[in-house]
């Protein structure tokens, strides 16, 4: 939490607290499912509506603009509280599924997934924000774990379900079918968002000015600026390696698609496992701790996966380590969204969440696009070596996210700015936390699930 609590927003029984979590991760599944099944249709809705030149423009348009409402996002929740932007969030993502759904022209259809993205970034920077309006802090861990836990149905037989509709519904009731499908979740959502309207993170007479946020990021300072930089190499790293995996089954060992598809999501056990872990607390272990601890499994990951590439060994073998990849992401990312809300500046935690997610997802494409130009420049010269370059680097980012977990834990000055109740203490060297804050409370890193969610 900030320094200053979020204003006037009212407290919630344990009962209400898990109808809310509830509509949370439905609406959180279900746009995991279409965000997945997209990736499966797309292939038929390009060829029906005439549109292969504007493919990779349905991708791009949709990315693009998720960066614009996380933007938007963080600010706005910051002086009107999180209930504004998240149904304004919704609203244009589910608005831009029924253009997509019912457009006659792939033009149409790229407007639609515009549309989609500037309501994904809204609402995922105003649905933390609400995080931290409606749920105590000891229990945001279990929310988080949650999150995480919402991508492994979606996960496992997103594409699989979305290729059956494709075939025997129609690829346009990949779209159509979520906003019917999301009511139930939005009705449980109601009582949190009734609960924070109103409520913001901006105390009176005090506004947030962007230089609060981004120059500590810039700088990478110690606090807020560290964690935006943890997150960036841990994004980065998974990306670069994960979009690296795909391309040497299939046309390096010539693997079938759908089984190369099953070696990528053993990721999703493996993230699922690391959140419920996260959720439940390791013992002894701080924020610092566990970002180290899940650095280093990413790069042992990534690292072991590498063997991917080398001919002759069995793909099962090679491809179990990709499982600590994502076990290492679901220790890591539930550990800095906790984090980026509780070192926000007073009145900045959508900002500080905006900046998170902003950094996150412009670490993807820079990963993506430098992977890539990497990858086919020593392609030439080394051939499968330059898988095994690429996925070094990768790793290499993944341990430097793990050394520089010791920058998060904030100093003296950002003590000052920041919540006075954080976990993490100054002499904390080691990793461990501590067994209680200074002003005598148990500390939060202990088993966060004596009230179940």
């Amino acid at each position: 939490m900030t320094g200053e609590p979020p204003s006037s927003a009212a407290p919630l029984d344990a009962r209400t607290q898990r109808v809310v979590l509830s509509g949370m991760v439905a609406y959180l599944a279900l746009g995991a499912f279409e965000a997945l099944a997209v990736s499966t249709a797309m292939p038929t809705v390009a060829a029906e509506l005439d549109g292969l030149r504007l493919y990779t423009y349905a991708f791009a348009a949709t990315s693009a603009a998720s960066v614009v409402g996380m933007l938007a996002a963080g600010r706005w929740a910051d002086r009107r509280g999180p209930t504004p932007p998240l149904w304004a969030g919704i609203a244009l993502f589910l608005t831009g599924l029924l253009v997509a759904g019912l457009a006659p022209s792939m033009e149409v259809l790229v407007a639609g997934r515009a549309l989609q993205g500037a309501g994904a970034g809204l609402e995922g920077v105003a649905l933390y924000v609400l995080v931290a309006h409606v749920f105590p802090e000891e229990r945001r861990p279990v929310v988080f774990a949650w999150f995480a836990a919402a991508w492994v149905v979606p996960g496992a037989v997103g594409p699989v379900l979305a290729g059956l509709v494709t075939q025997h519904l129609g690829w346009r009731w990949v779209f159509l079918a979520v906003p019917a499908l999301a009511l139930p979740a939005l009705l449980a959502l109601r009582p949190g968002l009734a609960a924070a309207r109103g409520a913001r993170t901006t105390p009176p007479g005090r506004a947030v000015a962007a230089r609060d946020v981004v120059v500590p990021v810039l700088r990478g300072a110690r606090g807020l600026g560290a964690v935006v930089h943890v997150r960036v190499l841990a994004s980065a790293a998974f990306v670069g390696a994960e979009v690296l995996l795909p391309l040497a089954l299939v046309h390096e060992r010539g693997i079938a698609p759908a089984l190369a598809g099953t070696v990528l999501t053993l990721h999703v056990l493996g993230w699922s496992a690391g959140s419920w872990l996260r959720g439940r607390g390791l013992h002894g272990l701080s924020h610092v701790g566990f970002l180290r601890l899940g650095g280093a499994l990413l790069a042992a990951g990534i690292a072991g996966a590498s063997l991917l590439t080398v001919p002759g060994v069995p793909v099962a073998a090679a491809a179990a380590p990709w499982v600590l990849a994502g076990l290492g992401m679901g220790l890591s990312y539930p550990t800095l969204n906790l984090l980026a809300l509780e070192l926000a500046p007073p009145g900045g935690q959508g900002a500080a969440m905006s900046a998170l997610q902003v950094s996150d997802a412009l670490a993807a494409a820079v990963a993506l696009a430098g992977t890539g130009a990497l990858l086919w420049t020593l392609h030439d010269v080394v051939g499968l070596g330059a898988y095994a370059v690429c996925l070094a680097l990768a790793a290499g980012a993944a341990a430097l996210a793990a050394g520089l977990a010791h920058r998060t834990r904030p100093n003296a000055v950002t003590k000052q700015v920041a919540a006075p109740s954080l976990s993490q203490d100054p002499g904390d060297e080691d990793g461990v936390a501590p067994r209680s804050h200074p002003e005598g409370r148990t500390s939060r890193v202990s088993d966060p699930t004596s009230t179940p969610a």
